[in-house]
């Protein structure tokens, strides 16, 4: 069964793959590392905060509302075809589906989780083990072995490589400014989303983007600090390559690919006109909102055209007669909508109104020897406490089967009725096609 959470968690994995797209575009290749850097971390927070406000309430006030969403409403679907035949199968292959994927999405999950809690406990232990020693007034740690120096939140790690031991300053400077600017909160977040998101490629993507971006930013105050920039890049090429088995979370020195540090060290400063091309990401949240709030614009319309078709017939029944104002219009509590916020569930759910319609459908002996088969549409409204009633045939195909149709609608059992915020049950209008074929 298709849940609000996974609905959720398709539209996150669609804005970041959509977000990821437009920074490449847009954001990629300036020396604005630091605008970069903020650009990253609000693809992450668009992406997961998009998909939760509900705008119906405000765009019912707009009165331009019907222009911008009448397009869209045309492409939603009206209804759910449902089925007597064989296709119950079709839908139970679709739940068994959905399962799998959620059993192979926790064992990923699973796996990244235990592999992040492990990495953690290993830059714990190393802290605790290594040696501390104060360089130019900051407690650095001392790595027992020959490989590249890091940081993690206020830890920084030193290579014991006598190269790396050559160069001292620049490094340090470099892991100054991690520890300083509190880039492992960036990396620890990334990691938490690509546990969350592990099977999107974009989110792996995103993660690098990230890790990069903090290397030019580092790399950009060691320049800023007088260091000569050939020396440098040399110093970047002759450095050991980092230990594998934890660089998921730290920020690394040495973090490849080198080729794009040196070119953005040697790259020619961006023009500062062209900041304003990051305001480019407000559109493009404003954008994300919209599309999500398609399907509750659509009802706003809706509301509106009834409303619409509805009062001036409503006014010329009481211009032609004063006979008619003895009998009011129904009062609001007996209104029929046709959607509401909580719609009408059969018991037991989606899968379980098949089978019933499945099981109970008997296809007539007389339709059949003439050959009948097509869909018939039957239109009911259910009631407060969940009953069916004013069952009717609003698409005929053949009287027997016509008859039928009805007669299964009406046997239904009771359903879940439809509320609105706050929990008050309303009555609400259903409809459900019901294809009868010839095997």
């Amino acid at each position: 069964m298709i849940t609000p959470i996974l609905i959720y968690f398709l539209k996150v994995n669609l804005a970041l793959a959509f977000l990821y797209i437009c920074y490449r575009l847009l954001f990629r290749d300036d020396t604005f590392f630091r605008l970069r850097r903020g650009v990253l971390l609000s693809i992450y927070l668009i992406a997961f905060l998009y998909p939760l406000p509900d705008l119906s309430g405000w765009l019912s006030t707009q009165t331009s509302v019907a222009g911008i969403v009448g397009y869209y409403s045309g492409l939603l679907p009206k209804e759910t075809v449902l089925t007597a035949s064989n296709e119950i199968a079709a839908s139970d292959w679709k739940e068994t589906g959905l399962k799998v994927m959620q059993v192979i999405w926790l064992a990923g999950a699973g796996l990244l989780l235990s592999r992040c809690l492990a990495e953690l406990f290993t830059v714990c232990r190393l802290h605790r083990k290594c040696r501390k020693i104060t360089l130019n007034g900051t407690e650095v740690c001392i790595l027992p072995e020959a490989e590249a120096s890091y940081s993690f939140f206020g830890w920084i790690f030193i290579s014991s490589d006598p190269h790396q031991r050559e160069r001292l300053d620049d490094i340090l400077i470099h892991e100054q400014t991690h520890v300083r600017q509190w880039h492992s909160i960036d990396m620890m977040a990334g990691e938490i989303i690509c546990i969350a998101c592990w099977l999107n490629p974009f989110a792996w993507w995103l993660k690098k983007e990230i890790s990069i971006n903090h290397e030019f930013i580092a790399d950009e105050q060691v320049m800023l600090a007088g260091f000569d920039k050939k020396e440098y890049q040399y110093h970047l090429i002759g450095v050991k390559h980092p230990n594998t088995a934890i660089a998921n979370l730290y920020n690394n020195f040495s973090v490849l690919p080198l080729k794009k540090r040196i070119t953005m060290l040697n790259k020619k400063r961006t023009n500062n006109a062209r900041k304003v091309k990051y305001l480019a990401l407000v559109p493009m949240a404003a954008g994300l909102l919209l599309l999500n709030n398609i399907d509750a614009m659509a009802r706003v319309l809706n509301e509106k055209v009834a409303e619409v078709i509805q009062q001036p017939t409503a006014l010329a029944t009481t211009t032609v007669s004063k006979m008619e104002a003895a009998n009011p219009l129904p009062p609001e509590k007996d209104k029929i909508y046709d959607t509401c916020d909580i719609m009408p569930e059969f018991p037991g759910g989606q899968n379980a109104l098949l089978q019933f319609l499945a099981k109970s459908i008997k296809y007539p002996a007389e339709a059949q020897q003439q050959g009948k088969q097509g869909k018939v549409v039957v239109t009911f409204v259910i009631e407060k406490d969940g009953s069916i009633t004013n069952a009717k045939v609003t698409q005929a195909l053949y009287p027997s089967l016509d008859e039928e149709s009805l007669r299964v609608v009406k046997s239904m059992p009771k359903w879940t009725p439809g509320k609105m915020k706050g929990g008050k049950a309303v009555r609400v209008q259903y409809t459900v096609p019901l294809t009868y074929r010839l095997q």
